[in-house]
């Protein structure tokens, strides 16, 4: 078995692959929930005073395969800082690719699959 992971870039809520378009709108919609969510537990007043929560933006997908197959994801998202021009990453869960489930290939939520990183 061969597994590998490339960076893909997103577009909307969607990326490509090899001719084939993949949804991601139900993982950006819950990992943005999560990671918001996440940070205001951990360090809420640090959180509300360095990072403007509005820019939290979907800039990427890591793709993992196996055998050249894509079997799951990761969205990567960057914030800004409320000062100057910089930004920090956050990274929602991993995904399965779901084949299945609707027209088109999509990330879809794995109840034992979570790791968000702030």
């Amino acid at each position: 078995m061969n597994m590998t992971n490339e960076d893909i870039a997103i577009n909307g809520n969607e990326f490509e692959y090899m001719g084939e378009t993949y949804d991601c709108s139900r993982a950006i919609k819950r990992d943005i929930e999560h990671i918001i969510d996440e940070a205001n537990k951990s360090h809420k007043d640090s959180f509300v005073e360095l990072y403007d929560k509005d820019t939290l933006t979907p800039e990427k997908v890591r793709v993992f395969f196996v055998n050249d197959e894509p079997i799951f994801a990761m969205v990567l998202y960057t914030i800004n800082y409320r000062v100057g021009t910089t930004k920090r990453t956050a990274c929602g869960d991993y995904y399965p690719i779901d084949r299945d489930f609707s027209e088109k290939p999509s990330l879809f939520p794995h109840v034992f699959q979570g790791s968000i990183c702030w």
